[in-house]
């Protein structure tokens, strides 16, 4: 009778949970931004935060408390919520997301529709394929087709935690922790992997179906094998391994040495212990083959491939300055009232907690102590693969070569996010044999994850509270440039900060705007990097040789003003650009002002 009456509860709870993100949803949809949004967090409207609130907190509390197929529902309805989140710039109707490296990818998306460039042309094909795909097959805008094309690979991150931790631990419970730590989204750390058009955070996203294919195929102990793959899920893994090198190169790196890990593993305890669990597995050397050699096959046939490597070496011999930009950081977020303390804390609490679950059961797994074969098995291979990870990422990050150790980080937290949940299972569920709390401890861990999702969902999207502006593109911005474009005359762009071209990317194609130059000619002259003391229009007009057009929109103006308060750009010298002789306003409408400078 009293299960009865639970399991009534849980059912009235979940239809408000669904229903709660229904509304929420729907409100959010039918209020789209109307300009710039600086935050994408406080743009969107209280009543779909309140909604998504009900909605996980639901799903946490179901999840957790329930043995039986609503705790399936329940964590069906999470993942919906953090998808929801990370769908927001599509909810919402935002024209494009993702001001910078995204607006590249939009252009070359551009130039294999047009024909102007080949796929194969590109070092990473994979995100603007299937963006291109998307956008044939729905007739969405290509702009729209690639932001699904980010939420469709945040959709396999969710889905494939969860799975690959089933077939490691086989049990419910960690299942369920493995699936709330999947919406922390941990490997998103804001720096160098985000939710928007960008390759190398779409192939840390594709790599928990990597892993569930790997733990498949390891542990299979079917009688029947194929050729050389031994397994449908062998099959599956050597195409998935194959797929994330064309998504990003990079991230098919880290992934042989992830793979490394299992094969040392695997071949020690071969030779030493036959006995054991580990000698059973299938092997992984065949697939480590595979993998490492359609990354050899594939990236040496792009000149950036070489790019990164000849880069780390010049930075290690030459110019280490991993220093010397922290310090600048440092300053810089003293002065907007900041510290680079906080900002981490911000951006690396959740994860660096998580890391040390993940840790102790790694080390547990090391020393035996971790109940089950597969855990025990998976823990050391994980925990071997990831030395020469951690040892790469020791290596950027002395060499601060263009912010990639965090690009090795958010792929580390991807094993840490899966065993990290693991461990925390098996730590509520040994504290529970030790303490009768009547559900007092699975209660806390609900909280705790309440806790830990807003701190990390906080930072999903760049906006004020991590000292950035945010990514959004307004229509605005795109058809002022393209008006600017189509309208310019002999002067070059210049921009504040950057100069533009990431526009011109977007709009025109990756080979107009940078290869040949829009009809012809370049395009672009610098960018400003003006002081506060220098940020007048009195100052513009001497700072070139020749003149320049200075495209000036909405979200650089609140950026400079609102976010970092004015230290390079202040209020002022925005003024002075529509009151001084030599500094003529010749485009203006929709947050896209278009100045020239004789």
């Amino acid at each position: 009778m009293a299960r009865t009456a639970t399991h009534r509860l849980e059912k009235i709870a979940l239809v408000l949970g669904f229903l709660a993100l229904s509304a929420g949803v729907l409100v959010a949809h039918t209020s789209p931004a109307r300009a710039y949004e600086l935050s994408i967090y406080r743009g969107t409207p209280p009543l779909f935060w309140v909604g998504i609130a009900v909605a996980l907190l639901t799903g946490i509390a179901v999840s957790v408390s329930s043995p039986d197929w609503y705790r399936s529902l329940a964590l069906a309805l999470g993942g919906m919520c953090v998808l929801s989140i990370v769908s927001l710039p599509i909810i919402r109707g935002y024209h494009f997301y993702g001001a910078g490296d995204s607006l590249t990818h939009l252009g070359w998306a551009r130039d294999i529709v047009t024909g102007s460039m080949a796929p194969y042309d590109l070092l990473y094909p994979g995100t603007h394929t299937v963006g291109v795909v998307i956008s044939e097959l729905t007739g969405l805008p290509l702009r729209r087709a690639l932001l699904v094309m980010v939420s469709a690979f945040v959709l396999v991150f969710l889905l494939f935690v969860p799975l690959t931790a089933r077939v490691i631990a086989v049990d419910d419970r960690a299942v369920t922790f493995a699936a709330l730590a999947g919406f922390l989204l941990l490997p998103i750390n804001a720096i160098s992997v985000f939710a928007m058009p960008h390759p190398t955070s779409q192939a840390i996203m594709f790599l928990p179906l990597v892993l569930y294919l790997l733990a498949k195929y390891v542990t299979a102990t079917d009688g029947s094998r194929l050729p050389l793959f031994g397994s449908s899920a062998g099959i599956l893994l050597a195409l998935a391994s194959i797929a994330i090198v064309f998504v990003h190169p990079q991230q098919a790196a880290n992934a042989i040495l992830l793979f490394g890990g299992v094969v040392v593993v695997q071949f020690v305890y071969r030779l030493f212990r036959n006995g054991h669990t580990i000698a059973r597995h299938r092997t992984l050397y065949g697939q480590t083959v595979i993998l490492a050699l359609a990354f050899l096959a594939w990236t040496p046939l792009h000149e950036r491939s070489g790019g990164t490597v000849s880069a780390l070496i010049t930075s290690l011999l030459e110019n280490p300055a991993a220093a010397t930009d922290t310090a600048n950081a440092a300053a810089s977020l003293s002065q907007l009232g900041g510290s680079i303390q906080l900002l981490f804390l911000k951006l690396f609490l959740v994860g660096v907690l998580f890391s040390l679950f993940a840790g102790l059961f790694m080390l547990g797994g090391l020393f035996d102590r971790v109940r089950g074969t597969n855990a025990t098995a998976f823990s050391k291979y994980v925990a071997v693969g990831m030395v020469p990870l951690t040892v790469l990422f020791g290596v950027f990050f002395v060499a601060s070569l263009g912010q990639f150790h965090f690009r090795i980080l958010g792929f580390m937290m991807v094993p840490v996010t899966i065993l990290g949940g693991i461990a925390l299972a098996r730590g509520v569920g040994a504290l529970e044999t030790r303490i009768s709390s009547d559900g007092a401890i699975g209660a806390f861990a609900a909280g705790l994850f309440a806790l830990l999702l807003v701190l990390s969902l906080l930072t999903v999207f760049h906006s004020p509270y991590m000292y950035q502006a945010s990514g959004h593109v307004s229509e605005s911005q795109m058809t002022g440039y393209e008006t600017a474009l189509d309208n310019r005359g002999d002067a070059l762009f210049t921009g504040l900060r950057s100069s533009g071209e990431r526009y011109s990317d977007g709009i025109l194609g990756y080979e107009a705007s940078r290869e040949g130059g829009w009809r012809g000619q370049a395009i672009y002259g610098g960018d400003l990097n003006a002081t506060e003391e220098n940020f007048t229009a009195n100052r513009l007009t001497t700072a070139f040789e020749e003149p320049r057009y200075l495209p000036v929109t909405d979200s650089a103006k609140q950026r400079e003003i609102a976010v970092f308060g004015g230290l390079r750009f202040p209020r002022d010298g925005f003024r002075t650009l529509d009151s001084h002789p030599g500094v003529s306003r010749v485009q203006s409408g929709g947050g896209f002002d278009l100045y020239h400078i004789e």
